[in-house]
């Protein structure tokens, strides 16, 4: 499960480029956290670091296609985004293999962090699986 939030690292910083009117973000290495609860998950949250080097061609790309090529699962359709003044929105929609998803996106950025939480319900037949997640970036020097 971490490995496929793993590829939803970069897309805060992403999505942020798009609509901002507060500082943008800087290309460079970041500490990414990720951490992940639900019921279904072992107790307490469970939560991984990596360093990732974001480039300017990362925050270039229109956040949109890298949303949706990057969410992880086929089927995915973003359905709403608004990034700007700091702050990060976003909802999917997701359909796989007999099962339906959708996600809710909080967040806030500057120059050189950003959060984000998201609030995921997945129905797989008769049963409801929620998740919550966050993602952490914190600049930390140059790649």
């Amino acid at each position: 499960m971490l490995k496929k939030l793993g590829i939803l690292l970069v897309l805060p910083l992403v999505a942020v480029t798009a609509n901002s009117s507060s500082p943008e973000p800087e290309p460079g290495l970041y500490r990414v956290t990720v951490g992940v609860s639900g019921q279904d998950l072992p107790a307490g949250m469970v939560e991984e670091s990596i360093e990732q080097c974001v480039t300017k061609e990362d925050l270039a790309a229109d956040p949109s296609s890298v949303l949706g090529e990057h969410a992880g699962m086929e089927g995915c359709t973003i359905t709403q985004h608004d990034w700007g003044d700091g702050k990060i929105s976003m909802q999917m929609e997701c359909a796989i293999e007999g099962a339906g998803a959708t996600a809710e996106s909080r967040g806030t950025y500057n120059a050189s962090s950003y959060e984000l939480v998201t609030t995921m319900t997945i129905t797989i037949e008769d049963t409801t699986i929620e998740m919550e997640s966050f993602v952490r970036g914190e600049r930390i020097g140059d790649c």
